[in-house]
């Protein structure tokens, strides 16, 4: 809208200045204008957001198949270590578990998600990883059903502020990309303008 708001001012100056005519914010055609405009946004918004919408992967049958099934597939992992991220926006935390084959597993706390987006200390979440972990998932969707912590605690230390963009964060309940002793560099912009200087 602010586009097609400054197009028409534009094109108003140019026909004020050639045509001698008003067809601007004053002008008796200025109501029509704008409605035009707004039909002509929400129209390009509902086109987007269809194309946006017919992109998603279609999960029903997997879901389906999962439920006439009745199976479901666990993982079982095992950690050494752990360091947690906290994001700037809601200070949510995503946990980096390192695993005994030097992987490194990443887990989202939602429930400080929850706590910061009601404005609430996000460090008062009660999630803590420990050394093993038992995952279950749906066999075709492949969706968490449940997780399950044991053996002994892992001190993951004070949050470190993540620092990319949110559509590079990994994805919780999946391996990272990123090695174990990258994982600051990579994620945090302090150590990026260490690297810089």
């Amino acid at each position: 809208m602010f586009l097609f708001v400054f197009a028409w001012q534009l094109v108003a100056w140019v026909v004020r200045a050639t045509l001698r005519a008003e067809i601007g914010w004053s002008s008796p055609v200025a109501l029509w204008i704008a409605a035009l405009g707004a039909l002509a946004c929400a129209v390009y918004a509902i086109a987007s957001s269809a194309r946006w919408i017919k992109n998603w992967r279609d999960v029903r049958e997997d879901y389906r198949a999962d439920l006439q099934g009745g199976q479901v597939v666990e993982e079982s992992y095992e950690f050494t270590a752990a360091k947690r991220f906290q994001e700037p926006e809601h200070g949510g935390l995503m946990y980096f578990l390192r695993t005994t084959d030097d992987k490194v597993f990443v887990l989202f706390d939602y429930e400080s998600a929850d706590f910061g987006a009601r404005g609430e200390d996000p460090l008062k979440s009660k999630f803590q990883p420990y050394t093993e972990l038992l995952i279950a998932r749906a066999a075709k969707a492949g969706i968490v059903l449940d997780q399950r912590f044991s053996g002994a605690l892992l001190d993951a230390g004070d949050p470190h502020e993540l620092s990319i963009p949110p559509q590079s964060w990994p994805e919780s309940e999946t391996y990272c990309k990123f090695r174990w002793d990258e994982l600051e560099s990579r994620l945090t912009r302090k150590a990026r303008k260490t690297q810089k200087q």
